[in-house]
């Protein structure tokens, strides 16, 4: 059949080959509903791109219990060159695999259609891939089609950091709606049938349209009309039918002759059926709706005979079975001894191509049939997850699999496992927010080891003991205990105790401003990269980043973020990715831009899984975006801040957020400090002597008239103003590059300084500022201040066209580009062209920013349409 309403759809994606094919690379995102046509669509792109000789790398993600890292690589590797084939499999060459394949395509001297279906199961080594290909394919002659299901793809879905970190410049999205009623019935015609019912009975949904269409009538759902089809056939048949539901995506015709030994005449009528399809060397359900829907059904005792028959195959063939296969098979037929025989080296194989996701997964299923295994075993199965789960920023597992494996060392009279526990349960609860029971925990760990030995376990308890201090702000206590643990560590030859304490060490000397710990922390940052500590790599760049940002050097900072992000980008180390890009949204926060440190702060706060040490610098940095602005939610925000903070007691936490609520109570007009919150916080920052935390915090207080007289850095702008040298403030802010900040010096000026702090207030869209700045000049007598944006300028932001404006509107009430062509009578495709120049218009990125600025520039409510 051919495709009904896909023209559009399909023009674009020849249009994204055309333009790969000239050298300028695109990632492509095809996106639908179950059943909507995706695959369908791309195989008509394959099919017409085939005269042009482009050369096809096709892949698909699995549904298996735990995907197989870089699943869809694998099914595509023979196309590969022998150095891409050679790395495959091959513990800790991820980097190397990724450089590789990218060297592929940058060799090829035919267009490359580099396709990944359906990317909402990919595992997270394949959603590295993306990320790593998608930056680097501009320059190429090569399309990254991805398709993938948008309804399984929620705000806290892996894809929408994908997402984010796409280059608009280098992507196209193609949406796929459902059928129209017209095309609904256009389908039943080619068919012979009539159209009655069927579009109220589909929605519109070309996989479910053609089902019903194959079924004797209208069935009263898909899934009836698929197990009826199955219901009609021979029992030899249905064993088939059965035998290929059990496997996601697909399996291979020798391994169904050999586990089944079907007859020509069965294989035939399974064909005939319209459920299964047969393509070099695979069989394959047409859609995987339809396999689901037949592997729903079957029995269970049935289900677990087929998966046994299959383990046992796959088995008896020996090397090259995917480990991520076994385990599904395994775990299918209740096979308990197969399960733990082979998620350990399953686990391991996702490790080595840091898919710690994928890992903290398989040893959940383990975990899951643990009973047979000695306590011993159960504990130690428990701590692996719990590590891989800490590094996925999944907090609440990693602390019940800990608390798990202690009260078994605590049975088995284990101490020092028992200790290492503790220790390392100190450290999840930092994670977590929970500060004084991980100093409790750590306090406990080093009691309990130090009678012992001195062995690594007490090293590693004296350097988080060191890191919890460095962490709290207390430079002496974490130089003391990190000193100890380099002696011991250099004693006895533990490398990573020395990296993990040398970043302890370096990390508080260099934020009290001694150069000796910048160096000590590039010497731990050196030796976690040539060892592969990859956690010590990211906590050296975490520690770097946070300390260049605080001390305002936004040049090295964003280095340093660059560099770790080009270390993340092939790892699955989220928890750190996480910390280091909240640091980027407070550089862009304190330079001005504003809407990039809204996105990424943003992203940061949707998702559940976030760990209160990265959620709370978020908040606070949203909050105070919201607060200049005057946008609503900002208060919600730093309640929850606040109250995530003081669970830490650490004044990094405290301190931003407390800054946030006095410059709010500023903006509200207040004219004195009432908030012992952060009171609370500037007594903290003097006790600690933390002279960049208190520089802020008390030029905030000074504004609502308490002056706390105990900092001073003359080199410091806020120093300066406070000194009454708001000129050197000024200038000084404008050298960092932090135009709000500097607009507030020259607040302290005469009145012409005083109206280009408010030019500036406006430039940013610092709606609540300007207000506050207004009325106060008013009250002074200031006369002749402009009154905002002009009537034609209101009407007309950034220059946007009247039909720019019309499409505006229509977009602020939320329409889709199709009714939108529907209102102004136009095609999809100019409505899309008439998007795209609105956004780079406003210097946006997405519909959402589209619509918010435009609010913020206050026209919106005059151009309603």
């Amino acid at each position: 059949m051919e495709l009904i309403e896909r023209d559009y759809a399909l023009q674009r994606l020849h249009d994204a080959a055309g333009r790969a094919g000239q050298g300028s690379g695109l990632t492509v995102l095809v996106s639908g509903e179950a059943g909507i046509g995706k695959t369908a669509l791309v195989r008509r792109l394959v099919r017409d791109r085939a005269v042009d000789g482009d050369r096809v790398l096709w892949g698909s993600c699995e549904a298996l219990f735990s995907p197989r890292p870089l699943g869809p690589i694998y099914d595509m590797a023979s196309a590969f060159d022998p150095e891409v084939q050679g790395m495959l499999g091959v513990d800790g060459h991820r980097a190397r695999l990724f450089s590789a394949i990218l060297a592929d395509l940058q060799q090829c001297s035919r267009t490359t259609l580099l396709i990944l279906e359906d990317l909402h199961w990919a595992d997270t080594a394949t959603l590295d891939l993306v990320k790593y290909l998608a930056r680097r394919i501009s320059p190429l002659r090569a399309m990254l089609l991805l398709t993938y299901r948008d309804d399984e793809v929620g705000d806290r879905h892996p894809l929408q950091l994908v997402f984010g970190d796409l280059p608009a410049d280098a992507a196209v999205r193609v949406p796929l709606s459902p059928l129209s009623e017209d095309g609904v019935a256009s389908m039943a015609r080619e068919c012979g049938y009539p159209a009655a019912g069927i579009f109220a009975a589909t929605g519109g949904n070309p996989f479910f349209v053609t089902e019903v269409l194959r079924a004797d009538g209208v069935p009263a759902s898909v899934r009836d009309a698929v197990l009826a089809r199955a219901a009609r056939q021979a029992p030899s048949v249905r064993a088939l039918l059965d035998l290929v539901a059990i496997v996601p995506a697909r399996i291979d015709v020798a391994t169904v002759d050999a586990v089944l030994t079907p007859l020509a005449e069965d294989v035939t009528a399974a064909l005939a059926s319209g459920l299964l399809t047969l393509t070099d060397g695979w069989y394959a359900y047409r859609h995987e709706l339809a396999r689901i829907a037949m592997e729903k059904s079957l029995p269970a005792p049935h289900a677990m005979l087929l998966h046994e028959n299959m383990l046992a195959h796959l088995e008896a063939e020996g090397s090259g079975v995917p480990l991520a296969r076994l385990v599904h098979h395994a775990a299918g037929a209740h096979d308990t001894a197969a399960v733990l025989r082979y998620v350990p080296a399953a686990a391991a194989e996702a490790i080595s191509h840091g898919s710690h996701c994928e890992a903290a997964k398989l040893y959940g299923v383990a975990l899951a049939h643990a009973s047979r295994l000695t306590p011993r075993e159960q504990a130690a199965l428990l701590g692996q997850r719990s590590y891989q789960c800490y590094l996925t920023d999944q907090a609440d597992e990693a602390l019940a699999a800990s608390l798990r494996a202690l009260a078994i060392w605590r049975e088995l009279g284990e101490l020092t496992q028992e200790g290492r526990t503790l220790r390392w349960l100190s450290r999840l609860h930092w994670f977590a927010g929970r500060n004084r029971e991980a100093e409790a925990h750590a306090d406990q760990a080093v009691a309990l080891l130090e009678p012992l030995a001195e062995d690594s376990e007490f090293a590693w308890a004296l350097s988080n003991r060191s890191q919890l201090d460095m962490l709290a702000g207390r430079t002496g206590e974490a130089v003391a205990w990190g000193t100890r643990a380099l002696e011991l560590a250099k004693r006895i030859g533990d490398t990573e105790v020395l990296t993990h304490a040398m970043n302890n060490v370096g990390a508080a000397m260099y934020a009290r401003g001694e150069a000796e710990g910048r160096t000590l922390l590039e010497e731990s940052l050196r030796m976690a990269l040539e060892h592969g500590y990859g956690e010590h790599v990211a906590r050296a760049y975490a520690n770097l980043t946070s300390t260049e940002v605080i001390a305002r050097d936004y040049p090295l900072a964003m280095r340093t973020i660059e560099e770790a992000n080009l270390y993340f980008a092939d790892r699955d180390l989220d928890a750190w990715a996480n910390y280091i890009l909240v640091w980027k949204a407070r550089v862009d926060f304190e330079q001005g831009r504003w809407d990039d440190a809204a996105r990424l702060a943003s992203q940061m706060i949707v998702r559940d899984a976030v760990a209160p040490v990265t959620r709370i610098p978020a908040m606070a940095v949203l909050a105070r975006i919201r607060l200049r602005r005057g946008d609503s939610g900002a208060d919600a925000l730093l309640e929850e801040a606040s109250e995530l903070a003081s669970s830490t007691g650490e004044l990094q936490r405290l301190a931003p957020v407390a800054t946030a609520r006095a410059e709010a109570a500023w903006l509200r007009g207040d004219h004195h400090l009432q908030d012992p919150w952060v009171l609370q916080t500037c007594v903290m920052a003097e006790g600690l002597g933390d002279r960049r935390e208190l520089g802020e915090l008390s030029f905030w207080c000074a504004k609502l008239g308490e002056a706390r007289g105990v900092y001073h850095d003359d080199h410091d702008p806020y120093t300066m103003q406070a000194d009454g040298h708001w000129q050197r403030a000024a200038d000084a802010w404008d050298r960092l590059g932090c135009p709000y900040m500097r607009a507030i010096a020259l607040w302290d000026g005469g009145e012409s300084d005083k109206l280009a702090a408010l030019a500036i207030f406006e430039s940013l869209g610092a709606c609540a500022t300007a207000k506050l700045c207004r009325e106060q000049l008013r009250q002074a007598g200031v006369r002749g201040m402009a009154r905002g944006p002009r009537s034609t300028t209101a009407a007309n932001p950034a220059g946007l066209t009247t039909r720019e404006l019309h499409v505006m509107t229509l977009l602020a009430k939320g329409l889709s580009n199709a009714e939108i062509a529907q209102r102004i009578v136009r095609s999809e495709k100019t409505v899309e062209h008439h998007i795209s120049a609105i956004l780079r218009k406003l210097d946006v990125c997405s519909r959402g920013e589209a619509v918010a600025a435009a609010g913020r520039l206050g026209w919106m409510n005059s151009h309603q349409a």
